[in-house]
């Protein structure tokens, strides 16, 4: 991703927008229906005309169109260096929990 403010990108289906190192950037539907993927999120997201995503963090993002859409990737929301850090911290906390309950699932189910 380069450091341009903002970016329109008309898309098509199986042919996704690779977003990476783009933690807090604004991805904006403008027409059709996208799906989004980040990294380290359990969900994915449908974005709709109108309305907008802030990606969670600087890992792989996937962005692609259900059918043809075209959306607009803005610069990063404003933040302080102290709300950055906390929500790195908490992305990270989360990642550590989810291990630690992966690793107290009992195995073979009974």
């Amino acid at each position: 991703m380069s450091a341009q403010p903002s970016a329109e990108y008309k898309l098509s289906s199986d042919q996704p927008l690779r977003l990476e190192d783009a933690g807090g950037r604004v991805v904006e539907g403008v027409s059709g229906m996208t799906w989004i993927t980040a990294y380290g999120q359990h969900m994915d997201f449908i974005l709709r005309p109108g309305q907008r995503f802030v990606v969670p963090n600087d890992g792989l993002t996937l962005v692609e169109a259900l059918g043809c859409s075209r959306i607009r990737v803005a610069a990063p929301i404003a933040q302080s260096w102290t709300r950055r850090v906390r929500r790195e911290a908490a992305a990270r906390w989360q990642e550590t929990m989810d291990r630690l309950r992966q690793g107290l699932q009992p195995a073979g189910g009974a």
